[in-house]
């Protein structure tokens, strides 16, 4: 958010070392010589890169001036680079950066119930008691945490469940919001009537476990997630597949063989849902030569996988060569799809829990 542009994390580097500010690129030509010269004087610098993915730029010169310098024999600098991706290296540097980075990745799982319970209520450490009940917010934290484990999901949730709960105070406390009648008379007399009732009633208004499903209920309501629900069984098992071989290998990038396979698995692993062996798994034979197939085959998957990359939901490269040679990769979070298809009955079990 500080960085407008990431030719800017020059001046600030250079500000940091020497305290000086100058232009993003005098700061280059600074920090360029300081680094290539020895000094007796240095001591090492550690250059922490959070949203790495914001600092791309089309010939990536800065990517690769950031990850050159430490490779320097005198810089005595330290790089630590942060992206909400894994394979950020493989999908969008180019190979000139990526041999430039070290082999050390450290994978952040995602928040628990527990801590996510705990990021809540340090929001809500100045709000009353009788707001937001305790039983709510482990509900939600619950939720996330069985889906992404993402803070920022959890508190959406929330700030949509306040809302939610404050718009119902407002109607029960005033229904000239929530129902307009036709008649003026009638405006005024339930006017009247609401006042002496606010009188005697105290304000009402708390965030309950109900509100926090209306609130979830209202963000798996997108187009997105009604896409996700309407797909049929053979697009719904490409995509459990998808997940299960991404979580296997760490990388967000897989051949679409390697999915096939994955289909092949889960679908053989599933042994309660006979209509998956039913419809989707082959025979293990060639229907024309009779003989045994040298790979697994799912039906289905070719058209699954053309209409899921037609709808932006997977990215597919070098499909034109063959069906099982091309690099495929999931374009949406993958939040999105466990979020949509966890509570389906027809893939239950299959990865999206």
């Amino acid at each position: 958010m500080k960085v407008t542009e990431p030719q800017q994390s020059y001046s600030l580097l250079w500000e940091a070392l020497r305290g000086e500010r100058v232009s993003p690129s005098h700061a280059l030509g600074l920090l360029q010589g300081e680094f290539d010269h020895p000094s007796p004087r240095r001591v090492p610098c550690v250059v922490l890169m959070d949203e790495l993915d914001q600092l791309v730029t089309k010939d990536q010169s800065v990517m690769y001036n950031f990850f050159n310098w430490p490779g320097l024999r005198h810089s005595r600098l330290i790089v630590l680079a942060v992206a909400n991706t894994m394979d950020l290296p493989e999908r969008t540097l180019s190979n000139k950066i990526s041999s430039r980075l070290g082999l050390t990745r450290i994978l952040f799982p995602g928040y628990t119930h527990e801590q996510l319970q705990e990021i809540i209520r340090s929001r809500l450490e100045h709000v009353p008691d009788n707001i937001v009940d305790s039983d709510a917010i482990q509900f939600a934290s619950r939720k996330v945490a069985a889906v992404s484990g993402d803070a920022r999901r959890a508190l959406d949730i929330c700030r949509r469940a306040v809302e939610i709960a404050e718009s119902e105070a407002l109607a029960a406390d005033n229904p000239l919001l929530a129902t307009p009648s036709k008649s003026a008379r009638k405006k005024e007399k339930r006017g009247l009537e609401n006042e002496e009732a606010l009188k005697q009633k105290p304000k009402t208004g708390k965030v309950t476990i109900a509100t926090i499903k209306q609130a979830i209920n209202e963000a798996t309501s997108s187009p997105l997630q009604q896409y996700f629900k309407t797909l049929p069984l053979a697009a719904k098992l490409f995509l459990a597949a998808l997940l299960t071989r991404t979580r296997r290998i760490g990388v967000n990038e897989c051949i679409l063989s390697d999915v096939v396979e994955e289909a092949k698995r889960l679908g053989v692993m599933s042994a309660d849902k006979a209509y998956i062996n039913d419809f989707l798994l082959t025979d293990g034979v060639s229907g024309k030569s009779g003989k045994a197939l040298a790979a697994p085959r799912v039906k289905a998957m070719g058209f699954a996988a053309a209409e899921l990359a037609e709808a932006g939901v997977i990215g597919l490269e070098g499909g034109r060569r063959g069906e099982r040679v091309g690099k495929i990769r999931l374009g949406v979070g993958d939040d999105e799809v466990k979020l949509a298809l966890r509570d389906d009955v027809e893939v239950r079990g299959l990865g999206f829990g």
